[in-house]
């Protein structure tokens, strides 16, 4: 018993296949998943406004609007929103202090400054020619005595693998299983191919397949682009070597004073 591949249409929802997949593989690593959602929280001012660029469903926003009097998030996908947004309902207590929006960056104006302004797993989203366009937009919704915290500023090699099995759960009768491909397309970009399949009682009965592209933004370009916008880093594993366990690309800056 099989059905054939779903193919993700180009030119619309991107990761529509994909928000039920996100949590699950993730919740089978548990701690050890990246975004680490400590990193972001524990940086959020309790009582301060926070601004998530790039929300996805919500593992990140979570934690933080359990400190944070506000969260605002911008999130492109329809499926990813949806999924965020029914996790809010689960929550009463968080309803009031999360909003979430149908933006994308890095172009956005919401005529208002915050506290604390943060990407989680965004950046290898933003082509490189986007990025100085982000910090710019960050910068000027960043309040004077903000932070704005991301991670995904790498140094490792640019993704050259064959397809082969990341992830694997299992939900009563059903086993998902997630396998990637990577391959180099261009300086510091590759192309990503997931497929994620469904296997109930041993028989394979879904395959549905996500490509797009991964961009690779290193250390010195990003600090060199928040430097022209008047942010100044101040912390992060991207700016010295890595203690074992930790995300290997955090990056934390303020504005220049």
């Amino acid at each position: 018993m099989s059905s054939p591949a779903r193919v993700a249409p180009l030119g619309t929802d991107p990761y529509a296949f994909q928000p039920g997949y996100y949590d699950l593989f993730r919740a089978s690593r548990g701690e050890g998943a990246l975004p680490d959602p400590r990193f972001f929280a524990d940086r959020a001012p309790r009582g301060g406004d926070a601004l998530e660029i790039g929300a996805g469903t919500g593992r990140i926003t979570l934690a933080v609007a359990e400190r944070a009097a506000t969260v605002l998030c911008l999130e492109r996908s329809a499926t990813m929103r949806a999924v965020l947004l029914a996790k809010l309902a689960e929550r009463p207590h968080l309803r009031s202090r999360v909003t979430v929006l149908d933006r994308a960056a890095p172009h956005f104006d919401l005529a208002r400054r915050f506290d604390f302004v943060y990407l989680a797993g965004v950046l290898e989203h933003v082509p490189h020619p986007e990025r100085p366009a982000l910090f710019e937009a960050i910068a000027e919704h960043l309040a004077a005595d903000g932070e704005v915290a991301m991670d995904m500023v790498l140094s490792e090699p640019v993704p050259d693998w064959p397809e082969h099995v990341t992830d694997e759960a299992t939900l009563g009768d059903c086993r998902y299983e997630m396998s990637c491909e990577a391959r180099p397309d261009g300086d510091d970009q590759a192309h990503l191919r997931f497929v994620y399949r469904t296997y109930y009682q041993g028989d394979l009965v879904a395959t549905e397949v996500v490509e797009r592209a991964h961009y690779l933004h290193r250390p010195d370009a990003v600090v060199a682009d928040l430097t022209a916008v008047g942010l100044t880093p101040t912390a992060g594993t991207a700016l010295h070597p890595v203690a074992n366990g930790e995300d290997p690309g955090t990056l934390v800056a303020r504005l220049t004073t």
